[in-house]
């Protein structure tokens, strides 16, 4: 690179940061501004700079400080990391990244992102899992017949969380969050890979992002297929027993649909428990944002608190290489429907919140904390922090638990919703799952 060049994309580099100062992307945290402040300074002059030096500069750390027990650097670049990812490119098609393994900023054109890693949260799944979702669906979809067949009795059912839903005439409806996924070509023309990449959550998505980068996506090819978390099975196994202890004999009225095939007209005919990441919620997630206390970051990964404005963020990668403790959180939610039913939400960030939510759903003691915190409220939310280590969840801490205000929620879009006939939960003949 020659001397204009280089000058070029220093400004480049410097516009792109003050745009992204200005539009308040990273947060009200000082030290992840203060983070990219610091990386910007040496970017702008091409010096390098070391782990240990941002620990001292940025976070105050001696000079003899320990890096390899002390992850706050590594912590705070991977949030960095993540946040930048989050941004939109610009007009042109460019976006300022933070390269993984390095501490610079680089700006970044179209046609040269392959050659960056792709987004964290973009996964790359093998066929054989996209596949083995549809076997899954078919067995869970057994498995709710066979417990509600059985006269069983289970007192979590007529918990705080569980009770709006238990003993009823109406339908239940187990809603799994599932995400869309797209193939990668390899130089044969075979599907080489699936990705999964939350900013192209539809095959029109996947449609609009050839059409702007028609270089990076030419190889991309829409194969009408969703996948589940990973997280999903361990959740809907602590579930059954409770979800099949709501209709007690009455096997016929549970059954089981993805977001990707959710309508409004289910909204309104059935009792629902959705179980699921946050971000996949599909039709739900518009009245759930609408009612909850929290807003959802564009990227899936944060919460932010609307009255206090405090940010929930995961740092739960996937997989999580690194042997240090990350955090995830857990969603717990009930509330009732437009039509009389009644709606329940066991959720995660990402994974290990998702299983976390799953166990604190159908564990009796801390149901029985809920109640007495709660009283008896029909309407609440309440938000656990996951400690995880590795592959393993280490603790859960309660960190909000609130009664909603559920007077204005349906008001605008139920008298729609009531005369909408329910469509059947039959699976279309056509499409992959």
């Amino acid at each position: 690179m020659d001397e204009s060049q280089e000058v070029d994309e220093q400004h480049r580099i410097a516009a792109h940061a003050q745009r992204l100062l200005a539009s308040g992307a990273l947060g009200k945290s000082r030290q992840t501004i203060r983070l990219f402040e610091f990386l910007l300074e040496r970017s702008l002059v091409a010096a390098a700079t070391k782990e240990i030096e941002i620990a001292q500069v940025v976070f105050g750390r001696s000079t003899d400080s320990d890096l390899s027990a002390d992850a706050t650097v590594r912590v705070h670049i991977h949030r960095l990391r993540k946040k930048l990812e989050a941004v939109p490119a610009d007009e042109y098609g460019e976006r300022l990244i933070l390269p993984r393994g390095e501490y610079r900023l680089v700006i970044v054109g179209p046609a040269k992102q392959d050659q960056y890693p792709a987004p964290e949260r973009r996964r790359l799944l093998d066929w054989r899992y996209v596949a083995a979702a549809v076997l899954f669906l078919a067995l869970n979809a057994t498995c709710w017949f066979w417990l509600a067949g059985r006269p069983a009795s289970d007192s979590r059912a007529e918990s705080i969380l569980w009770s709006g839903v238990s003993n009823r005439p109406t339908p239940l409806l187990v809603v799994s969050g599932d995400f869309y996924v797209f193939g990668e070509q390899g130089t044969d023309g075979s599907i080489a890979r699936v990705i999964a990449d939350p900013a192209i959550a539809s095959s029109m998505d996947l449609s609009q992002y050839k059409q702007r980068m028609p270089e990076a996506g030419q190889r991309y090819i829409d194969v009408n297929a969703y996948h589940l978390p990973s997280g999903l099975a361990s959740a809907l196994v602590s579930l059954a027993p409770i979800v099949a202890a709501t209709r007690p004999g009455h096997s016929g009225q549970i059954k089981d649909v993805t977001t990707s095939r959710f309508t409004n007209g289910m909204l309104s005919g059935n009792d629902i428990v959705y179980v699921g990441l946050l971000d996949t919620l599909g039709d739900l997630q518009e009245p759930f944002l609408d009612l909850s206390g929290f807003s959802l970051s564009a990227s899936g990964d944060t919460l932010v608190d609307r009255v206090s404005a405090k940010q929930f963020q995961s740092d739960w990668g996937e997989p999580s290489t690194e042997r240090i403790m990350r955090h995830d959180y857990a969603y717990l939610a009930r509330f009732p429907g437009p039509a009389g039913n009644q709606i329940v939400v066991v959720a995660g960030i990402m994974d290990p919140g998702l299983i976390e939510a799953a166990k604190l759903a159908s564990d009796s003691s801390e149901l029985s904390r809920l109640k007495a915190r709660l009283g008896n409220s029909e309407a609440f939310e309440a938000l656990y922090e996951v400690r995880t280590f590795g592959p393993s969840n280490v603790s859960a801490e309660l960190v909000t638990a609130r009664q909603l205000d559920v007077s204005q929620m349906w008001r605008a879009r139920a008298a729609p919703l009531k005369n909408e006939a329910v469509p059947s939960l039959q699976k279309p003949e056509t499409g992959a799952q």
